[in-house]
């Protein structure tokens, strides 16, 4: 007798469950009942590669060679890759993926793993960091779900539920709280969550006969299992809560049963969770997950089992859901691959399907929900499409960045830039690069902006500068020049102080782009500095006497060298002006972060007499602890040669970046024809990784004083700096704006008066 998949496959539901004593006599346990038995058949070799990122040189010395033309794609672009190897732990294979965005606005992504769920930084999602894993049992099936600050993680290799702390992600801190088990519970296939109610839900557990589960998190540490729908299992689910029309206030569970279809379970009442609505279709053969649309009127399924079987090519089943009593068929679709469908989620008007060998699918609902096109596709399978149980597990397309990640089985993590037809795609890049030196006033900074679809917004270009001292950011328009490049005039900043900035454009269609990616949180930085004459300069490439000394040091002595290291432990990628060597704790590709200490670098004997009170340092600084904890680097200068020395300066954690920094030596020594300048780093006690950089040294003088009435530039205010200014009025110059509110009135002329009536520093 020829046995079929699909015959074989129901062979494998139970009919005889084994009732569990506990909870009111509601829990039950049963033998496996869904498809796993595919994913184990079908199952490949992990793919060895390294991690992979945009911001990473491509095929530079140590880098790894560009993989985007390994993977077939239409309007998405790869920012990142982290393969399975990259995460700590050992893993075969990868499985469900979710997302978190902490209250400060940084996202994560979760990787579910073959030992347990990595978290991974992708605020940059050209530059992710893992910032932490949490090991689970072995077992091809994890999925995992956030609800407030906690993420709570699945296995059916048991552990009941992982409770994880995520409150000092930010930090790089994930903590596992409990692995809570109860009832009888230890395993479970799927976890669902419902952001309105507060509640979880377990599918496919060892309990309630594979039914779905109520979780209350009233104490979100300690997950307690409040009822159970136990009629048969339950595969997947989505759980909502309505808010109007006939069904509000209800709480609705859209169930993929498996072989028996979808089934509409009314679970307000934990202690009496009922179905109202429950339908099948024409060669049913596994119903694996479904989502509903934005208004909750139509909900999209995969059929895990069917292609290869009762269908030839990827099929989606579309089902009216408005009378959740009677839930329709109404259409089905197909990107018109041959591989399997597995889950798929809507975002705004675009459904992301993760399937399988074909990769990530992105349809366009929002212009006929009933018949969806697709519109962008990434396929993380190089080899060819079939029905069969690899690649693209899963798909989280909710961050507010826009950013989309998709698991997969054999490749681990992908962070895409996905695009779809009709929407607009703008490029923004600072003309001549991003500056790291801004003038006090009156400084022009220039962008140009490529548009890969649509269309720039002219009035909607602007530019943002976080500055000390004020609450907000300083929003500073940006006027067209012609060819796709535009240009801010920079209103008065403070001298010697840094700042952070970025850029921003909206596009006719109303999305929002910016440079750097993930700004405000990744930002371009620069430090207000006037006109400068620099007296001495030393980029490191050669020996200038400067000297290095160990105190209790173990590892990470101050050298210069080339910067080699990754950046995943702290380290810099590059130097800070570009002329390739630099003072570093770790140079050369080695990961010899500062153990013990401290490390101390002191500059040779520099004669600045003559220099008096105009006399600045300045220097690029690089400085990273991974626990902030109370490691520092700390800059002291002398005015005796080294005899004494006077602090400046502590720095403790702070960004993985290069940042400028200057003082005027006179604030602190007097200055002399013996100035020296050292730097010291220690991880004492040894307790945290700690790197440390100095790059771009300079003595120099700095003049501050800005004019900004002096319209003309005469150096004197006068009645032709009125002149000035009525003409500049008069042609919308952006220097005109005065008050930078990004218009042209009255106020304007108001804030030039007060300037020239405050005259000249």
């Amino acid at each position: 007798m020829k046995i079929t998949h699909s015959s074989f496959v129901r062979t494998l539901r139970w009919t005889s469950p084994l009732l569990l004593v506990g909870a009111a006599g509601l829990l039950s346990t049963s033998a496996d009942a869904h498809d796993s038995w595919r994913k184990l058949v079908d199952a490949l070799p992990a793919v060895e590669a390294p991690m992979w990122s945009l911001s990473m040189q491509d095929g530079g010395p140590g880098g790894p060679d560009d993989p985007t033309d390994s993977f077939s794609a239409s309007n998405v672009t790869l920012l990142s890759w982290i393969p399975l190897s990259a995460f700590p732990g050992g893993h075969g294979a990868g499985n469900d993926c979710w997302g978190y965005t902490s209250p400060s606005g940084r996202e994560y992504a979760i990787m579910g793993l073959q030992r347990g769920f990595g978290f991974v930084e992708i605020t940059d999602p050209t530059n992710p960091k893992i910032v932490g894993s949490i090991a689970g049992p072995s077992s091809q099936w994890h999925d995992i779900k956030v609800m407030g600050e906690y993420a709570y993680g699945v296995s059916e290799g048991g552990a009941g539920i992982q409770v994880i702390d995520l409150r000092n992600i930010d930090a790089g801190e994930v903590t596992l709280v409990r692995n809570k088990t109860q009832l009888g519970h230890e395993t479970t296939h799927n976890i669902v969550a419902n952001p309105d109610s507060g509640y979880l839900y377990l599918v496919g557990a060892n309990v309630a006969n594979g039914g779905l589960i109520a979780v209350s998190l009233d104490d979100p540490e300690d997950p307690t299992i409040v009822g159970s729908w136990s009629t048969h299992y339950v595969h997947d689910a989505q759980v909502v809560t309505y808010t109007d029309g006939p069904y509000a206030g209800r709480e609705i569970a859209f169930c993929s049963n498996g072989f028996d279809g979808l089934e509409i379970i009314d679970v307000t009442d934990k202690g009496n969770m009922f179905r109202v609505g429950r339908t099948s279709y024409a060669d049913l053969r596994y119903t694996h997950q479904a989502w509903l649309s934005n208004d909750k009127q139509l909900l999209y399924l995969n059929d895990e089992l069917d292609e290869g079987d009762t269908v030839s090519v990827t099929t989606t089943r579309v089902f009216d859901v408005s009378d959740i009593t009677d839930p329709r068929l109404v259409s089905t679709f197909t990107s018109g691959r041959r591989a399997v469908d597995h889950n798929n989620y809507l975002a705004g008007d675009y459904l992301y399907q993760a399937n399988y060998r074909s990769g990530l699918r992105v349809f366009d609902v929002g212009s006929d929900p009933l018949n969806p096109t697709e519109v962008a596709y990434f396929d993380t399978f190089p080899g060819s499409d079939s029905p069969s149980f690899n690649g693209a597990w899963s798909t989280y397309p909710f961050f507010d960045s826009g950013v989309v990640i998709v698991s997969d089985i054999e490749r681990g993590l992908f962070i895409l830039d996905v695009g779809t037809d009709g929407a607009a795609s703008l490029e923004i890049e600072p003309i001549g690069g991003a500056p790291t030196t801004l003038a006090p006033f009156g400084e022009t900074v220039r962008v140009s902006i490529n548009e890969l679809a649509g269309q720039v917004d002219d009035d909607r270009v602007r530019m943002h500068l976080s500055v000390p001292g004020e609450p907000d950011p300083v929003v500073v328009p940006m006027f067209a020049q012609g060819g796709g490049e535009f240009e801010a005039t920079l209103p008065g900043l403070p001298c010697l102080e840094n700042v952070d900035y970025w850029f921003e454009a909206e596009a006719t269609d109303g999305r929002l782009f910016r440079a750097p990616l993930s700004a405000p949180f990744i930002a371009y930085k620069a430090q207000v500095v006037g006109e400068t004459d620099v007296i001495f300069a030393d980029n490191f490439e050669t020996s200038t006497g400067w000297s290095v000394q160990n105190v209790d040091l173990d590892d990470g002595a101050w050298s210069r060298g080339l910067p080699g290291g990754s950046g995943d432990r702290g380290d810099p990628v590059s130097d800070f002006d570009g002329s390739g060597r630099a003072y570093l704790t770790g140079p050369d590709g080695g990961n010899t972060d500062v153990d013990g200490g401290p490390t101390i670098l002191t500059s040779p004997v520099y004669d600045v007499s003559d220099l008096g009170d105009e006399a600045y340092v300045r220097f690029a600084k690089w400085f990273t602890n991974d626990d902030a904890d109370q490691d520092s680097l700390l800059v002291e200068v002398s005015g005796d040669g080294g005899s004494t020395w006077t602090e400046v300066e502590e720095f403790s954690g702070g960004p993985n970046e290069w940042a400028l920094h200057a003082y005027r030596i006179a604030d602190f020594v007097p200055a002399t024809t013996t100035f020296r300048i050292r730097f010291s780093v220690a991880d004492n006690p040894n307790d945290s990784v700690t790197e440390a950089g100095i790059d771009a040294f300079e003595i120099l003088t700095i003049d501050c004083s800005s004019c900004p009435a002096d319209f003309d530039g005469d150096g004197s205010l006068t009645i032709f700096d009125f002149l000035a200014f009525q003409t500049a009025f008069d042609t919308s110059d952006p220097r005109a704006d005065f008050d930078g509110d990004g218009s042209f009135t009255i106020f304007d002329f108001l804030a030039f008066q007060t300037a020239f009536d405050g005259g000249c520093d």
